[in-house]
């Protein structure tokens, strides 16, 4: 009996022996030439699901069943960032198998996979146009929570502005340029094959000149969850994209799991944020005009003040250091047929602003793809996110808080903010407040930020799934079905006694976005030998519908101060706006590769949408571009030491964006026309109690088409010496037709404008990108990279006026004929060259051989005049944007890097300045001198640079009359002196970051390694632009720039970052 168990649990046993004894291990390191260790390196074998990635020492270990080793070659490929892709032949065969890899830098990255969108991936050597790529591990060690912020000089041609330090505050993006009067500059986002949306949303209380700063919605993703962002820079690149891919496309790959063993990971960051720049503001002269005391005049051209006299530090009396405190928790591993990633994400920010300023984020990201068979994978991705925020009132607004700080005299307690004896709102305008609906001129700073309330709660969702059938080992069938939405609920309320509300106002806005996609393709792969040919097709079809809707009610007069609900308003103003568009596009792409060395890739999509006109409702985009690796000719062999790699590179194409929603149709509205400044009821399309509507003054246009961006791009990709320095060089030049423009019509048709397509904007521009290792050796790696990059643009607009984008009476951008895009228009002092007339005299020929274009006409009293014509004095576009990025690694723990960002040229509108000396209270005001009577008073001496009968002549410039009531304030008076270079120099990035990786602390902790980070952000800008910050920017994310105007100020951070793997 003993001998048959024992037959029996061997017969059982054989088969799981078997199966042990043939299973294959593959086991190695991945080292770079200097035999640093290179963690997370891709190892997988060509044509199976088997694969690993290499762990923090640089090991990697792939095991094979018995079932897939039977003694085949297989080609073993191991890929890395900034490094060849390298490929070697081994035997699949029972047992285990050493094979390790040393990797050769390659700074142009020419190994790596790049996504060119719907999906694909091409190796970035076969590229026939500029493609920019950033790692996800630089993006999370920007230390910024908005992914877009942390592409700050990490791709050239792609200006990047942080409008304002607000915690949460909106960042700019803008690529080659601007290519659309009336429709922004905004890219298409892209995530994992999914478009997503990246609006900022102006409420009810933001008019682009005051409100609070709004948010950019792709701020919603956790930087930690990203692997990779490239970016589509034109049209020869993005027209795959159709006719929403005029300005670019970005594109995230998110993070998957990997095949090993689970990985966990924790990171927690601490940053100390602080305001790094403020007005000056003079503190010796008090409230008050003529030197006399005025209590409640808005001038601080009062008398000189005593020493005894105590003063305040109004500009920076409102801030205080703020704090960030992130955590993130990941959690990622996988098989061969299963992988798995999770993270939880917090994002707490208290702001440097005082009171009510805060942001606060929360994330979760979900991602798992499951190998059903060897023909069919399904991949799923989710991210949640939930933000609220405080925000602060800025700009052009009598409720704003700098407006309000920085106007008060120096001789002014702003504190307290309520009166201690009637408890009601006080400012410097009304010290004694004794009646609630009192005008208060400006709010008081700190009433500002203890009782107004500025909330947004939003909601975001957004992923897709993944469905991709092999049905051949040539052909591919994938189909993505994402969404994406988030819901906005704000809540505004002005208390009563507020300056912009007196009666007080509550606002409560709900704005709702959702976007839905799906996404066909079907890819061919095929290889003729005898030819040396790899072609690749795909054929699909994507549909889109994306619908938006917002309701507002404007509550006024409340009944009960501190309750904050619409029922406790007397008056409601309701609003509500919907739209619903619908895409549908049908495309094929082919791409060739042969003789190793020339690529040639061709695309072709046919768009329709909802925003079309009737009359043809489908266009056309085509691109096409080629790539000829020419180092691959004998000649160039020769020399391979020394000229590494050589590609020469080219293509064209032709991307769109389409027309505002109901271009096409005559719009109605029942909302209050105001004057935009104090809030009242205005005059609404209601009749004795009955409802009405307005008809809009732009008249449908049926004809309406996209605007149409055609593209054509050249460069050269080099590297020498053996990979170690790399050059990218572009040349583009865009040409849009068809831009939308508003043109005046004949007011008999009941209407005053009309859209159509007429303009014209071209852009032209370079792009170099310098990549080097100086050093590589094995305890000692230094690595270099340098960008620059230029555009220009110009304007034509076909006959139609100069459109306003946005400003002020004596500092505004326009779309000019003939012109950059976004200009600065204002009132200057009278100059020549522009055929001025004095007295009925033309200055020019009056005083003929005399001048120069541009200089300034003196008169007989020795002072300047104002020309009463509006002129183009400025240009806030940059002449050129650059960067350096250096990053030093030592004994291969040890890292220290900088990122310097450059902006050289781009003209800022600092109204704040104009505004602080028409209110008396800038530093610049604070002067003092003996005038022509002998008598000490405030003023200065003068003499005006210039031409005409008062040239030469010295002038007292008493400051009251000067600044308060002459043309030296360019509040009221000229807006052009205003104007200043906004050029600058930020060291953006700064950061030392050690690992501990000992194998003791394995032993004793448990932890594969443990990285502690100390960094800073904007630490340092060498600027001589006078305001706070020569990226500020009033509008927020609209695409009118250059205008500073009391924004709240930017600010710098000091971080210390843990992380710690598991």
């Amino acid at each position: 009996m003993k001998r048959i168990v024992s037959i029996a649990c061997i017969m059982l046993l054989l088969p799981l022996f078997a199966m042990a004894q043939g299973e294959a291990v593959i086991t190695g390191n991945v080292t770079d030439a200097a035999g640093n260790a290179l963690t997370g390196a891709n190892i997988y074998i060509a044509g199976t699901i088997y694969g690993a990635v290499s762990a923090r020492t640089g090991e990697y270990v792939i095991n094979v069943p018995g079932t897939a080793a039977r003694g085949q070659e297989v080609d073993l490929i191991v890929s890395y960032m900034g490094y060849k892709t390298k490929k070697e032949t081994v035997t699949l065969s029972a047992g285990t198998l050493q094979q390790d890899f040393v990797l050769e830098t390659d700074v142009l990255q020419m190994s790596a996979v790049v996504v060119t969108g719907m999906n694909v991936g091409v190796e970035k050597e076969r590229l026939g146009v500029s493609i920019g790529k950033v790692r996800g591990e630089d993006v999370a060690a920007s230390d910024e929570s908005n992914i877009v912020s942390a592409l700050y000089g990490k791709v050239a041609n792609v200006e990047i502005t942080t409008n304002s330090g607000d915690p949460g505050a909106a960042t700019y993006i803008r690529i080659r340029g601007g290519h659309s009067v009336t429709g922004g500059s905004q890219p298409l986002f892209v995530v994992d094959g999914s478009p997503i949306d990246n609006t900022s949303v102006f409420g009810a209380n933001d008019a682009g000149h005051g409100g609070v700063m709004e948010q950019n919605r792709a701020a919603d993703i956790n930087p930690e969850d990203i692997e990779s962002i490239e970016i589509l820079k034109g049209a020869a690149a993005s027209a795959i994209y159709g006719s929403r891919a005029a300005n670019g496309v970005v594109l995230i790959t998110t993070k998957s799991g990997k095949v090993g063993k689970p990985s966990l990971s924790y990171k927690m960051s601490y940053s100390f944020d602080e305001v790094n720049k403020l007005p000056d503001l003079q503190t010796r002269w008090g409230q008050g005009i003529d030197g006399v005391s005025v209590p409640g005049y808005p001038f601080s051209y009062g008398p000189k003040l005593d020493a005894s006299v105590p003063t305040y530090d109004h500009a920076g009396e409102m801030f205080e250091t703020g704090h960030t405190f992130e955590n993130t928790l990941t959690l990622s591993g996988g098989n061969e047929w299963t992988t798995y990633y999770m993270s939880l994400s917090q994002s707490d920010v208290d702001g440097a602003i005082k009171g009510n300023s805060d942001y606060k984020r929360n994330s979760v990201r979900l991602k798992a793809s499951q190998r059903v068979n060897e023909k069919l994978n399904v991949t799923a991705g989710l991210t949640l996110a939930k933000t609220f925020s405080n925000r602060i009132q800025k700009g052009s607004n009598v409720s704003g808080l700098m407006l309000g700080a920085w106007r008060t005299p120096p001789d002014f307690n702003n504190l307290p903010y309520l009166d201690p004896v009637t408890g009601l709102h006080r400012s410097y305008r009304y010290p004694s407040a004794a009646v609630l609906t009192a005008n208060r001129g400006y709010d008081n700073p700190f009433f500002v930020v203890n009782e107004h309330v500025n909330t947004s709660d939003v909601g975001r969702g957004f992923g897709n799934v993944n469905v991709v059938y092999d049905p051949f080992d040539w052909m591919s069938v994938s189909y993505t079905l994402g969404h994406d939405f988030w819901t906005d609920e704000r809540r505004t309320v002005l208390p009563p006694s507020s300056s912009s509300a007196p009666m007080g106002q509550i606002i409560r806005e709900k704005y709702n976005n959702a976007e839905t996609d799906g996404l066909l393709t079907v890819t061919t792969n095929h290889t003729f030998k005898p030819a040396g040919l790899q072609l690749t097709t795909m054929l699909g079809h994507q549909w889109n519908i994306r619908t938006y809707n917002g309701f507002e009610t404007i509550g006024d007069q409340m009944g009960v101060y501190t309750f904050h609900q619409l029922e406790n308003t007397v008056s409601y103003a309701p609003s509500e706006y919907e739209e619903e568009v619908r895409d549908e596009a049908l495309f094929g792409q082919v791409m060739a590769y042969m003789f190793d060395q020339l690529s040639i890739s061709g695309a072709l999509r046919y768009d329709g949408s909802s925003t079309f006109s009737q009359d043809q409702q489908r266009f056309w985009y085509p691109k096409v571009s080629g790539a000829w690796e020419f180092t691959k000719q004998a000649p160039f062999r020769k020399i391979n030491n020394w000229l590494s790699f050589g590609k020469l590179r080219g293509g064209f194409g032709v991307a769109g964006k389409q027309p505002e929603a109901y271009s096409m149709v005559t719009a109605f509205s029942s909302g209050a026309i105001t004057d935009g400044y104090i809030r009242e009821e205005g005059l609404k399309p209601t009749y004795l109690g009955y409802s009405g509507f307005w008809s809009s003054v732009v008249k449908g246009q049926d004809k309406i088409k996209p605007e149409r961006t055609e593209e054509i791009e050249v460069g050269v990709d080099l590297a020498f010496l053996n990979n170690r320095v790399g050059l990218d060089v572009t040349y583009y030049e865009q040409n849009t037709t068809d831009a939308i423009l508003t043109f005046p019509i004949s007011m008999m048709t009941g209407y005053a404008y009309q859209v159509r397509n007429a303009g014209t904007i071209t852009n032209k521009g370079w792009e170099v990108e310098f990549s080097a290792q100086p050093v590589s050796k094995k305890d000692f790696v230094w690595d270099l990279s340098l960008i620059w990059a230029r555009n220009r643009n110009m304007v034509n607009l076909a006959g139609a006026d100069d459109l306003l984008l946005g400003g002020f009476f004596n500092g505004a951008c326009y779309a000019a004929d003939g012109y950059p895009l976004g200009v600065i228009r204002a009132l200057d002092y009278v100059r020549f060259g522009l055929g001025n007339t004095i007295n009925g005299e033309n200055i020019d020929e009056l005083y003929a051989g005399q001048w120069k274009p541009g200089d300034m006409y003196i008169a007989e009293d020795g002072l300047p005049r104002e020309d009463p014509q509006e002129r183009i004095i400025g240009d806030p576009n940059p002449d050129w944007t650059g960067s350096v990025r250096t990053e030093v690694t030592l004994f291969g723990k040890l890292k220290v890097s900088a990122l310097v960002d450059i902006k050289q040229g781009g003209d800022v509108w600092n109204g704040t300045k104009g505004a602080l000396y028409y209110f008396g209270t800038h530093k610049d005001t604070d002067v003092e001198a003996v005038d022509a009577d002998g008598v000490l008073r405030r003023g200065s001496w003068k003499t005006f640079d210039g031409v005409g009968p008062g040239a030469g002549t010295a002038v007292f410039l008493d400051q009251d009359n000067w600044y308060a009531f002459g043309l030296g304030n360019h509040f009221y008076g000229p807006g052009a002196p205003a104007l200043e270079d906004g050029s600058y120099v930020k060291l953006r990035e700064i950061a030392v970051t050690y690992k501990f990786a000992h194998p003791s602390i394995k032993r004793w902790t448990g932890l594969s390694d443990i990285d502690i980070r100390l960094s800073g952000r904007n630490l340092a800008t060498w600027t001589n632009y006078t305001g706070i910050d020569p990226e500020t920017n009033l509008a927020g994310n609209a695409g009118w720039r250059g205008l500073d105007y009391f924004n709240n100020p930017m600010t710098r951070s000091y971080v210390v970052t843990l992380r710690l793997n598991y």
